[in-house]
């Protein structure tokens, strides 16, 4: 393994380093080997007691290769629901493993970067403004493909969710700390692994430390489901105020609303084959290259 540097301590804790090939950490065919060849030495690790997922990298993961994207083609519909399940498959083996799995965030997790995260049981982030959080697929006419809506829905509630969702928020640290979409943050990029290895250290036999909330028995969505009550005005008035937005030219927020509702009120896994059927058309529309191909033009200027 090349890619993903592989090391185990003492304490049973390994640490998985990222440095793939190139500046940045990035989902593509060599993060999907890579991953593969680690989920699979993990799962038949013995004597483990839990696993920190680390960059060194200056970014902790960039996200999705918009290359790649760029080259999707109309006729290939088949061929991206496939990816997008078998990236929701290797995010799901990360997450049932039986151990605590600490994402130690030292710089920007973006799209796809944050989805490891959120796959993640525990997310401690160095706390500074350089370090930049959030799902900003929409921005790119595109939803977050390797199961963020699902996982954000579940995490924060629907409403919750939306707000960063349909905006394609990037927050700091602190502000992703006050809204829960991670659970701690240090002060300096020296501390950052050695707490995540001393919050495992914590954890002592709790079983319940390497199991997601969506996968414990009884598990509700925050503020409740797409059926409740208390979300009924919400469903009613979002739809309208997309429109107003977008004017029906925008196919990515009509979609993330569709998933992030279905995620509220289905169970997970099925929700998540609902996150893939509606990211295909995305990828294989033009408002997604076109808006991938200005925001390289943007990145020369």
């Amino acid at each position: 393994m090349t890619v993903f540097n592989y090391e185990k301590d003492s304490a049973g804790i390994v640490t998985v380093t990222m440095d793939m090939n190139g500046p940045i950490n990035a989902m593509n065919p060599e993060f999907n080997e890579a991953m593969d060849e680690t989920l699979a030495r993990l799962e038949s690790e013995a004597g483990l007691s839990g696993v920190v997922f680390a960059s060194a990298k200056k970014s902790f993961f960039a996200g999705g290769d918009l290359n790649v994207f760029l080259g999707a083609q109309p006729g290939q519909e088949q061929k991206w629901f496939d990816e997008g399940q078998t990236n929701k498959v290797r995010l799901r083996r990360l997450e049932r493993l039986p151990v605590p799995v600490v994402a130690a965030i030292n710089g920007a997790a973006l799209g796809g970067g944050f989805e490891i995260c959120l796959a993640s049981n525990y997310r401690i982030a160095w706390n500074d403004k350089r370090v930049q959080l959030g799902l900003p697929e929409v921005t790119l006419g595109l939803l977050p493909g390797a199961g963020g809506v699902v996982r954000l829905t579940n995490l924060l509630g629907l409403e919750g969710a939306l707000s960063y969702l349909l905006e394609g928020k990037i927050v700091t640290p602190e502000v992703a700390l006050n809204d829960g979409l991670i659970h701690e943050t240090v002060d300096s990029l020296e501390e950052l692994l050695p707490r995540a290895r001393a919050w495992i250290l914590e954890q002592g036999d709790d079983e319940s430390a390497a199991i997601q909330p969506w996968d414990r028995k009884g598990h509700k969505v925050p503020g409740g489901s797409a059926n409740s009550p208390a979300l009924a005005q919400l469903l009613v008035t979002a739809p309208t105020m997309l429109w107003a937005k977008t004017r029906g030219e925008e196919p990515a927020p009509e979609r993330i609303l569709n998933v992030a509702v279905e995620a509220a009120r289905l169970d997970f896994d099925t929700a998540l084959r609902i996150e893939s059927r509606n990211f295909v058309p995305l990828v294989l529309g033009s408002d997604a290259k076109e808006r991938i191909k200005a925001f390289f033009a943007s990145r020369r200027r």
